[in-house]
């Protein structure tokens, strides 16, 4: 049907085009009458969306113009669009009209990722010094170098999915902070960002949708864009996604998948409570919705609530990783997936890395076999403690929504300040920090504030020094 509803052959009387106009009467007259016009309107077009006669980012004619066309009053378009609208299916900007949802909204590279020298202070990224890690690490490198045999094994393929032995142990891991899987319905991959993209792979094509929270972990973004995936924002408030928000959005025939981070959600801070994640889930179950929970950060929260897993193992992908809590640098993750979608894990697996770094894995292994992994975290979370308590002596209520057990703060600005200049100023001066437009789908900003990570500074002291430099910019903005 061409880029536009409104090309070549048009209607005489609104421009609209001839054959497109015939293709949304004809839909329409299949549809039961007794539904009032405006919903069958919306219902015709949505079918062409799904079909692919509408394409994504393809502009739509005005309200003036289809009402023409279709023989019907304005308010009766207008009503037809705002259901449309709801459902996620056109979005609509002033002064650039309405135009066809798609993947090629909302993926601009988030200017953190543009190449440039790193700041002395890098708060913006995620690096760890658990004390006691490095030693461990060290020694136990030094014992696979002193035995050939070891390293030999080092060498060679191993499965996709990791071995029986590695499934097991990452068993082990998801059952330390409450989850429960068994080795058939888990894989090894290299680390969380790996496993999301082997996810996606696996149970999407391109020009599906995926619902996101409105501020989302810039990864899903890259990945989304990556296998042409189109990201659709949900409402949020204090406890994370709103159902009423998700259930509106439901109805779009492209959603396919719900991505969330229910537990210290990135970068937010929130922690979805029980009631919360079994609305969700009810909303996903009745629309044959799969989820995919992030949920990398359950080690860290003392009160662990059931997983999303757990609460919807036919439908669920549960996404874990030691790289957020005990080394960034070591690439495993494991990802718990419904039986039925091995062989779709496999696949992505094998055309993505083959398999996962043997030598993470023998760190992953002995980290777990002596029980390590328990002390490491358990050093990390007395270390966010105290860091949360010492920028609370900067922040103060500005950090009210910024969970002490985080890897990071959340830090709400003042509405006159712009969180995206005042990351650029912090850079000038030496401070690097994420600003909420890194995070955020859609055209309207939903939180104005800055993430930063309490682990990045290579001690408190650096981290006070840090604090401090940041807190007075804030309280001295620059005209």
């Amino acid at each position: 049907m061409g880029r536009t509803m409104a090309l070549n052959s048009r209607d005489r009387r609104s421009g609209v085009d001839a054959r497109a106009l015939a293709t949304l009467k004809a839909t329409m007259a299949e549809l039961d009458r007794d539904s009032p016009i405006y919903v069958r309107i919306a219902t015709a077009l949505t079918a062409q969306v799904a079909s692919g006669q509408l394409s994504p980012g393809q502009p739509l004619p005005s309200h003036r113009e289809l009402a023409r066309s279709l023989d019907v009053n304005l308010t009766t378009i207008t009503k037809a669009f705002n259901l449309l609208k709801k459902r996620g299916v056109i979005s609509a900007e002033a002064g650039r009209g309405t135009a066809v949802r798609g993947r090629d909204l909302n993926h601009a590279a988030p200017s953190y990722d543009q190449p440039r020298l790193p700041p002395a202070i890098d708060l913006s990224v995620h690096k760890l010094n658990v004390p006691g890690y490095q030693e461990f690490i060290g020694s136990l490198l030094r014992k696979i170098a002193s035995h050939p045999d070891d390293l030999a094994r080092l060498q060679e393929y191993h499965s996709a999915f990791g071995s029986n032995h590695n499934r097991r142990l990452a068993v082990e891991w998801l059952l330390s902070w409450g989850v429960s899987a068994t080795p058939n319905q888990v894989a090894v991959t290299a680390g969380a960002q790996h496993a999301i993209l082997v996810v996606l792979a696996s149970v999407l094509t391109a020009g599906d949708s995926i619902l996101v929270p409105r501020l989302v972990y810039q990864g899903v973004k890259a990945a989304a864009q990556v296998l042409g995936l189109g990201l659709i924002p949900v409402d949020t408030d204090e406890h994370g996604m709103i159902p009423d928000s998700l259930a509106r959005l439901v109805g779009n025939p492209r959603v396919k998948a719900i991505f969330l981070v229910p537990t210290l959600a990135n970068p937010t801070t929130v922690t979805m409570p029980l009631d919360r994640r079994q609305a969700i889930v009810d909303i996903a179950r009745r629309n044959s919705l799969l989820i995919v929970e992030d949920d990398l950060f359950r080690p860290l929260a003392s009160n662990r609530l059931p997983s999303l897993w757990s609460l919807y193992p036919e439908g669920c992908f549960h996404i874990s990783s030691l790289s957020k809590v005990i080394a960034p640098g070591n690439r495993c993750g494991f990802v718990a997936f419904p039986e039925r979608y091995g062989a779709a894990i496999a696949s992505a697996l094998r055309g993505s890395i083959w398999m996962t770094d043997v030598i993470s894995l023998t760190l992953v292994q002995s980290l777990l076999e002596q029980k390590k992994h328990l002390e490491f975290v358990g050093t990390l979370r007395q270390q966010l403690t105290t860091r949360h308590s010492l920028a609370l002596n900067h922040f103060g209520g500005a950090l009210a929504k910024s969970d002490p057990e985080s890897l990071f703060l959340w830090l709400d600005l003042d509405s006159a300040q712009d969180s995206t200049a005042v990351a650029e100023t912090l850079y000038e001066r030496g401070i690097g920090v994420v600003s909420s437009d890194v995070f955020m789908i859609g055209k309207t900003k939903p939180s104005n504030g800055i993430r930063i990570y309490k682990g990045s500074a290579r001690s408190d002291t650096e981290w006070d020094i840090a604090l401090s430099l940041i807190a007075t910019l804030l309280r001295k903005p620059e005209q």
